[in-house]
């Protein structure tokens, strides 16, 4: 979860002092469109660390909008782990047959991997396609083998440092325009 600091707010009060609620809409407007922007950059971040679809980040994200009445923004991610065939996984499908066992390589990160023990590719009745291992030596209880949640990803210190970095350079560069536009229209 992280907030937007709203900075410069004097200097934006200083400005619009003689327009009646001029200062809230411009930072809300300034605030929206640097959740907006932050949330894309998060998942550009976490694309750069790890393997997976950046659709199953960006739909673990959830924006809080921010109003003329209340100046607060912000951008969460709450789900489950995610699966680990949603990462680089190979095989991709089932081996044919007891021919031959072949080991399970995974790599969640960008930067390695490794082969998971025991863990086989298994396609379930459903048509579902995963990776387990087995509870017991006995055939079943199969685990369903899962990576981190897109939270986790996000809450990574490499990527929250540039997501934050990103949050304060878009809400002050936003705020500025807004600010401009008000002008502009008032002026005008």
């Amino acid at each position: 979860m992280m907030h937007v600091i709203t900075r410069g707010m004097e200097e934006a009060e200083r400005m619009l002092q003689g327009i009646p609620g001029a200062v809230p809409r411009a930072t809300s407007r300034a605030i929206n469109r640097a959740m907006t922007q932050t949330r894309t950059e998060a998942v550009r971040r976490v694309r750069a660390e790890y393997h997976g679809k950046a659709s199953d980040i960006r739909d673990t994200m959830r924006i809080q909008r921010a109003s003329p009445g209340s100046l607060h923004g912000m951008l969460e991610s709450v789900g489950s782990p995610i699966r680990l065939t949603q990462f680089r996984v190979t095989p991709r499908q089932p081996t044919a047959g007891m021919k031959r066992k072949r080991a399970v390589n995974a790599a969640v990160l960008k930067r390695g991997g490794g082969t998971i023990r025991g863990a086989f590719v298994a396609r379930m009745s459903s048509g579902y396609v995963g990776v387990f291992n087995r509870g017991t030596k006995a055939r079943l209880p199969i685990y369903n083998r899962y990576g981190p949640s897109a939270a986790q990803m996000l809450s990574k210190d490499v990527v929250q440092i540039d997501v934050e970095d990103k949050m304060v350079e878009v809400f002050t560069r936003r705020l500025d325009h807004e600010i401009n536009n008000i002008l502009g229209g008032v002026l005008a």
